[in-house]
């Protein structure tokens, strides 16, 4: 299956990706010993500079894990080291025993925290310092952005964390402009992330200034040091494949871009 781009790939540097899979019941026992290898995890692909497979929310954010939903959230050396990837051998065992998969191909354009002690995920800035890159990635406002956010919980913290998620999860929901968000996590009760597709940066704002239960949230954070490591990371989507309960999600913007 082909991607399709919503606009040509003509920056340098690294690009991310995020990839959701839907396994049907029959293959869930299937899906379960792939996720517990972590081949992806442990033995990143080639072209990947980072890779995580990891479980999803029931109904989103719920800590029960989803048994037949997974995400892989990687980043790669370029797009063609991520196209090669996606179109291999290696992925394609992992689309042949689902019944629907949506990868969305993004290019990184603000990116800060850490992630298992790193930041996976190469600014605009690094892009433009790459030897022999060309312009880097700059979202326009009518663009989509995809956001990312990821954090190891503070053991002693959780019960007081989990508490406060349902009133988040509301204030996330509530957004008019809210094209999609997940809740995903290498572990279900202290790795959590959240991936989230907006329709412009405009609504990302609206969001994270003006809605006051993100607000709280956000002050509740700092004040109750939730986090023992955060990362946040703002995406440009540059290309998708396959559908996510029967669409793209950001077939629209093709529309616009092709």
């Amino acid at each position: 299956m082909a991607f399709r781009f919503l606009r040509k790939p003509t920056f340098g540097g690294p690009v991310a990706s995020y990839t959701l899979l839907h396994f049907p019941l029959r293959h869930v026992r299937w899906a379960l010993a792939r996720m517990g290898e972590s081949r992806l995890t442990l033995s990143p692909p080639p072209g990947a500079l980072f890779s995580r497979m990891m479980g999803c929310g029931r109904h989103g954010f719920s800590p029960l894990p989803d048994l037949r939903r997974y995400a892989l959230v990687a980043s790669w050396e370029s797009t063609d080291a991520a196209l090669n990837f996606f179109g291999s051998d290696s992925f394609a065992p992992y689309t042949a025993h689902t019944t629907e998969h949506y990868t969305v191909l993004m290019a990184p354009i603000q990116s800060h925290g850490q992630w298992d002690g790193i930041n996976p995920f190469a600014t605009a800035e690094a892009a433009a310092a790459t030897p022999g890159a060309s312009t880097p990635a700059v979202a326009s406002p009518e663009d989509p952005l995809m956001v990312l956010t990821r954090a190891t919980i503070h053991t002693r913290k959780l019960l007081d964390f989990w508490r406060h998620v349902p009133q988040a999860r509301a204030g996330l929901k509530g957004s008019p402009d809210l094209l999609y968000a997940q809740g995903i996590g290498e572990n279900p009760f202290t790795q959590q992330a959240t991936v989230s597709i907006w329709k412009n940066s405009t609504a990302v704002r609206q969001f994270a200034y003006q809605r006051t239960s993100h607000k709280d949230i956000v002050r509740l954070t700092r004040e109750r040091n939730w986090y023992r490591e955060e990362l946040f990371a703002r995406f440009l989507p540059l290309a998708t494949q396959g559908t996510m309960e029967g669409k793209d999600l950001l077939e629209e913007y093709h529309q616009i871009y092709t």
